[in-house]
């Protein structure tokens, strides 16, 4: 080492402050005695350390997280304590050790700051609480015992100085104060009705759908919250609507599962009790045992460092108890802003971020994984990116290539700045609920919402860097940029349909879409130039997955489509949507040009249980053409399954070959896309498994709608093969379900017109619908539907004939 350095190598650091002739120093002028000076450690009740205190839960802590195990693991002591034999001498119930707790203190101040201990400290307030209403739910009056009646008031006022602070002007606070999220709903559930009605009126978010799975009703959070009609008579609730939904996040909700669950036991407590006397004694038992027979071994640390304090809570949590990456986040954020000017700035905007995923901590981590994924270029796939979330938001890492985000100020405010900025446009893409009015891209909203909505259910997120990116850089007022996004998305589906169809995974994707973030630079920070950035990132995209997966374009597409069998049925719902949005004529259908993908099913013609009626098995014979004399192989085999399926009595043998021939049937035409057709819900489909004769009649309840869905093209007269007439009498003369008044030859029509014949028919035009909607028009016709349409056409009957001829055979059985 330098003779001029002054560190371990130069001088010996004397602890014991001895006469040495070697250089040193003593210890007490280079370490800081921090942990020496300013830790305190001390065994107490419960109600020792509740008592005269308040306690404020910092931001880096974690929300209320405890579940319903925690509780049972909580309430089970005070169970053994309730349900003890209490026989003088024989000392069936123990104390119990409260496990520890740890506390921030700077003298001159009168409030703790929880390090560790917040969920049992939140919890035992829950639980003084619901005594505390049941004692004064018991009458005065009714208590024959005076001491008794003293004991109540006793124990009302214990657990009111416990619980609640007398602040200016006589107003009652809580004494425990969770962090920003759940400070206000937590403390609506201590004050009462009055202060529940509050935080509904003023501090509850109220956008949000009633079918969110985060939403809930007024009215039923008032009933949980315990609230009468009495309660509400009283307060002004006027601007109040009991039947609108609020978003409840879920540590709100779990900090009402617990309250619920603590006024359940309590509740069955004081029903075993057969006298109000009874009542009292047992309650004021329970609270006398968690205040004075609960010990904790108590931890403060005064007048440290905000460092200091995060070294101890990152200590105790890593020790066992379960953080989460997002509750580990939400630490290190608060830290790297505490000391400074803009810290609660920061700290508000990470709380946005939080709240506009509902506190919900796998929501958040698929976020924070896409956004990381656009800014830090070490990241390739955004399952690396979740891995790395933690080092990313640190100062430091160790053995990762990440970059650490929160190393300095400005670092770290512009990351967060990013973050925040990006959660709207993230959402505006991903929801399932979106509507077009949400998305700020002039004219084309509506289609973006399409794609959007479709891509959202089609199990796969790796497209979501590349279109949050490209979407922040948008010009929301431009329609050259709402245009040129618009057809970004469509390569993206496109892309993303071929997929599908040749049963290929997400995997394929997983760089691609990253790697075109960082082709185009396109992270936040940067100066994108939308002009020529969606057209390049088509061919980009075209070109890399051509490049990486060949079978998703030309004729080894279109072979692997033609030869499918079992189509997914969501898949096929999906390509459907997309064909019959991209058909939809708007100007001559008195229709909504919205197909609502969330309210529209496949229907299967063919349906999907091939012998409902084992007396009338009319679907199989007319599409098998049995009737007739049968040029197919497996006629013979489909005969021996109706017998089959006919009788009672099978063997093991019979069994297995009844349920092969189903299978075939299944796999080889009724999941085949020939097959499928597009529904509203409004359509009534009650007859599904009836012949199509019923079914048809249920298909045409709304013409409009069914007809203007293109793939159902093929039932219509206009545009099918569908006779006119026919159809026209069996509407006019159909009655409820019921056909029997209906021409018995338009019925036997219908009912022979679905043959495996018609479905090869169909399937052939639905192939071509496919490859014309799948095309991408930078290149230069690839299937030569444009060159060529009748041409193709033949060559997928041929491919299809084929494939249909082994389908026939006895040897596909």
């Amino acid at each position: 080492m330098s003779d001029e350095a002054d560190d371990l190598y130069d001088k010996y650091i004397d602890y014991d402050g001895r006469d040495l002739d070697t250089r040193n120093v003593g210890d007490g002028k280079v370490v800081r005695p921090i942990t020496a000076e300013n830790f305190e450690m001390e065994k107490r009740t419960l109600g020792e350390v509740l008592t005269d205190q308040k306690f404020n839960v910092p931001e880096y802590q974690r929300l209320y997280s405890w579940k319903n195990v925690h509780h049972e693991q909580y309430w089970s002591d005070i169970e053994q304590f309730v349900t003890a034999d209490l026989v003088a001498d024989r000392r069936e119930v123990s104390d119990v050790f409260f496990s520890s707790m740890y506390f921030a203190v700077n003298d001159d101040k009168q409030v703790y700051e929880v390090i560790d201990g917040q969920q049992r400290l939140t919890t035992t307030h829950l639980l003084l609480r619901v005594l505390m209403e049941h004692l004064e739910d018991v009458d005065p009056a009714s208590i024959e015992d005076d001491t008794l009646a003293e004991f109540r008031d006793y124990g009302i006022g214990r657990i009111t100085d416990i619980l609640y602070v007398e602040e200016m002007f006589g107003k009652r606070e809580p004494r425990l104060t969770l962090n920003k999220h759940d400070a206000e709903f937590f403390k609506a559930l201590m004050m009462g009705p009055s202060a529940q009605v509050d935080y509904l009126q003023n501090e509850a978010d109220f956008s949000i759908h009633g079918n969110n799975s985060d939403a809930v009703q007024v009215s039923d959070c008032l009933k949980r919250f315990g609230t009468t009609d009495d309660d509400l008579a009283d307060l002004d609730t006027d601007s109040l609507s009991s039947g609108a939904f609020f978003k409840l996040y879920r540590s709100h909700r779990r900090l009402l599962k617990a309250y619920e669950f603590y006024d359940e036991k309590i509740s069955g407590v004081v029903a075993d009790a057969e006298t109000p006397d009874e009542t009292v004694r047992a309650l004021v038992n329970i609270l006398n045992y968690v205040y004075n027979s609960y010990h904790v071994g108590e931890y403060l640390i005064r007048e440290a460092e905000s460092d200091f304090r995060m070294q101890i809570f990152e200590i105790l949590n890593d020790r066992g108890v379960d953080l989460t990456k997002i509750d580990r986040i939400r630490a290190a954020v608060v830290n790297a802003f505490f000391d400074t000017d803009v810290k609660d700035e920061y700290v508000d905007k990470w709380e946005d971020i939080v709240v506009a995923f509902a506190t919900d901590g796998d929501a958040i981590d698929d976020y924070l994984s896409i956004y990381l994924s656009i800014v830090d270029d070490g990241i390739d796939r955004i399952g690396d990116a979740s891995a790395e979330l933690t080092n990313a938001f640190d100062t430091r890492n160790i053995d990762s290539d990440v970059v650490p985000r929160l190393r300095n100020l400005d670092e770290a405010k512009a990351f967060l700045d990013y973050a925040h900025d990006l959660v709207d446009y993230y959402q505006d893409i991903t929801t399932t609920e979106l509507a077009a009015d949400d998305l700020e891209l002039a004219s084309h909203r509506e289609q973006c919402r399409e794609i959007l909505v479709r891509l959202n259910n089609q199990q796969m997120d790796q497209w979501r860097p590349f279109v949050l990116a490209l979407h922040y850089h948008s010009n929301p007022e431009s329609e050259r940029d709402a245009a040129q996004f618009h057809r970004v998305l469509e390569t993206i589906e496109k892309l993303n349909l071929r997929r599908l169809l040749i049963s290929e995974r997400p995997s394929i994707f997983r760089e691609v879409f990253i790697e075109a973030v960082e082709e185009f630079n396109l992270a936040p920070t940067a100066d994108a130039t939308p002009d020529s950035v969606y057209e390049a990132s088509r061919e980009y995209l075209i070109t890399e997955m051509r490049s990486s997966t060949p079978t998703l374009f030309g004729d080894r597409f279109v072979d692997t489509v033609v030869q499918t069998q079992s189509w997914s049925t969501g898949t096929a719902r999906l390509l459907f949507g997309k064909i019959a949005q991209d058909h939809f004529d708007d100007s001559s259908r008195a229709v909504e040009r919205d197909l609502n993908m969330g309210n529209i099913h496949l229907e299967h013609v063919l349906p999907q249980t091939p012998v409902s009626d084992p007396e009338d098995p009319t679907w199989l014979r007319e599409f098998f053409k049995l009737d007739s004399e049968p040029d197919i192989e497996i006629a013979s085999e489909i005969e021996r399954y109706i017998e089959l399926v006919q009788r009672s009595d099978l063997d093991e043998e019979e069994e297995r070959l009844k349920d092969n021939i189903s299978e075939f049937i299944t796999q080889g035409f009724i999941d085949d896309i020939g097959n499928f057709l597009l529904l509203r819900d409004t359509d009534n489909i009650g007859a599904s498994n009836r012949p199509l004769a019923e079914k048809m009649t249920q298909y045409y309840s709304e013409i409009d709608g069914f007809a203007s869905i293109y793939p159902n093209r093929y039932f219509t007269a206009e545009y099918g093969n569908v006779d006119r007439d026919s159809l026209d009498k069996l509407r006019e003369q159909h009655d409820g379900g019921d056909v029997s008044n209906v021409d018995a030859d338009v019925v036997a029509y219908f009912n022979s017109f679905w043959t495996y014949e018609t479905l090869q028919d169909r399937r052939i035009e639905l192939l071509l619908d496919i490859l014309s909607t799948l095309g991408f028009d930078s290149f230069e016709d690839e299937f030569g539907i444009e060159s060529d349409q009748d041409e193709v056409r033949h060559e997928i009957r041929e491919k299809t004939d084929q494939e249909f001829e082994k389908r026939l055979s006895v040897r596909s059985l």
